[in-house]
């Protein structure tokens, strides 16, 4: 017979862990910036040792975090990104992108646009295959290594979102031409969006 399963932990980790879950409706509430700003450490922040809070093949670091701000509390909307070094977001394009985000993904069209914030996650996947390209079989490591990252950086941000009692949900059905064509500073040069996080107080 099957064993009764284990009683889960009610601290530490597991308590995010059990309250991630993927949500699709958000309330027009403002995020406050400092959970804006927790949001993208958690994915790609410095953790005081000149280390990331995810693991890089190579300590490489390839991945940037482009904040689309909707509606943050004293944060006007735009592109902004993330600087890992300096803790801080910096503004790099005016304007409501929501809508355009939205209309690039197959099937996030109706609540995407609603979220207060969200993350694009991008790197250079050529110069990633280049930089691990030392023999034939090795050409698409880069790229996976650079996938892997993402994934763990998502996650973080997933958690993160719960830890602030925030709704959070992984976007990876889009069209990666339609994004290129949103605006010319959405994606960092030669970068290929990677994943999308929407953000915001869940409905």
């Amino acid at each position: 017979t099957a064993s009764a399963p284990p009683a889960l932990p009610t601290t530490g980790l597991a308590t995010a862990l059990i309250a991630r879950r993927s949500v699709r409706a958000f309330v027009d509430a403002p995020l406050d910036p400092a959970d804006l700003t927790a949001l993208a450490w958690a994915a790609q922040g410095d953790t005081g040792d000149g280390r990331r809070t995810t693991p890089s093949a190579g300590g490489r670091h390839p991945l940037a975090v482009t904040a689309v701000v909707r509606h943050v509390t004293d944060t006007a909307p735009g592109l902004w990104r993330w600087e890992p070094d300096a803790g801080a977001l910096t503004r790099v394009a005016p304007g409501g992108f929501g809508p355009a985000l939205a209309a690039c993904t197959v099937d996030a069209r109706d609540w995407l646009a609603d979220a207060a914030v969200v993350l694009l996650l991008s790197a250079d996947l050529e110069a990633a295959r280049a930089a691990f390209a030392t023999e034939p079989p090795a050409w698409e490591r880069g790229a996976r290594y650079v996938w892997l990252e993402a994934g763990a950086a998502a996650q973080n941000l997933a958690l993160q979102a719960a830890v602030l009692g925030l709704g959070a949900v992984l976007v990876g059905a889009f069209d990666d031409d339609l994004l290129h064509a949103v605006h010319p500073e959405l994606l960092p040069d030669g970068h290929d969006p990677l994943a999308m996080v929407a953000v915001g107080c869940a409905a």
